[in-house]
C-alpha cells in the first residue's frame, strides 16, 4: 500500500503545524516576560 503525498500531509501536517505554534508561542512568551523583567526591575519595584 502506497502513500500519496497528501497522505503524508493529512498524517503529520497537524503536528507540523502544532509545533510552529509552539515556537511561535514561546518567543512571544519570551519577550513578553523580558519586557515585563525590565518594567519590573525599573519600575517602582526595584526600590
Amino acid at each position: 500500500m502506497a502513500m500519496s503525498t497528501l497522505d503524508w500531509l493529512g498524517l503529520f501536517g497537524p503536528y507540523a503545524v502544532f509545533f510552529v505554534m509552539l515556537v511561535v508561542y514561546y518567543v512571544w512568551e519570551g519577550r513578553r516576560e523580558r519586557e515585563l523583567r525590565e518594567r519590573f526591575e525599573e519600575g517602582e519595584y526595584a526600590r
